[in-house]
């Protein structure tokens, strides 16, 4: 004796096949990204996400985890790929830039002033006292033994001392912060 299964399947002539059920495809997602510059020497861009074209956002940046918060903060100067995704899952993404801000007028003074002061002893291939001062952030990372050596002490330069011009200039840029942008 043999059995059969036999399974019976309705159909109608209104039954036009699958359904498109995938939630993204109607929808147009725009993503836009605005950006501030950053510091040189320290990672302060912003980069601010906005979406449109549907609803209950989070957002990501160069794949990391999404977040309810669109705006990512502390970056460096660079490229980064931000995207979005919706309340369904559907993901759009953008790429954003941040420039280097320019340097500082305070900073731009003391970087003239140590190219012809400092740098003949302490560069790349000289690093007197353990300082090479040639490369804007080896300056601004050595911005305050700058001032104790060169204005509070006075040791520095070893030719002789600054002007008091000179010294002005390195006590009103370590003063504002002694960054690349101040």
């Amino acid at each position: 004796m043999s059995f059969f299964a036999v399974a019976l399947a309705a159909c109608s002539k209104s039954d036009d096949g699958p359904k498109n059920t995938d939630p993204c495809a109607s929808k147009t997602i725009v993503v836009a990204a605005a950006v501030t510059a950053s510091d040189a020497c320290a990672p302060t861009g912003t980069i601010i996400v906005t979406a449109t074209g549907s609803s209950g956002f989070t957002y990501s940046i160069d794949g990391t985890t999404f977040a309810a918060a669109n705006t990512f903060s502390a970056k460096a100067a660079g490229n980064y790929t931000v995207t979005v995704k919706d309340a369904d899952g559907c993901t759009k993404t953008a790429q954003a830039t941040i420039a280097a801000a320019a340097a500082g007028p305070k900073f731009a003074e003391v970087r003239t002033l140590v190219a012809a002061k400092c740098q003949g002893c302490h560069n790349n291939t000289n690093q007197s006292g353990g300082r090479n001062l040639q490369g804007d952030c080896n300056i601004v990372s050595a911005a305050a033994r700058i001032k104790v050596r060169a204005v509070d002490l006075g040791t520095m330069p070893v030719g002789g001392s600054l002007t008091q011009a000179e010294k002005d200039k390195i006590t009103a840029w370590v003063t504002a912060g002694g960054r690349y942008s101040d």
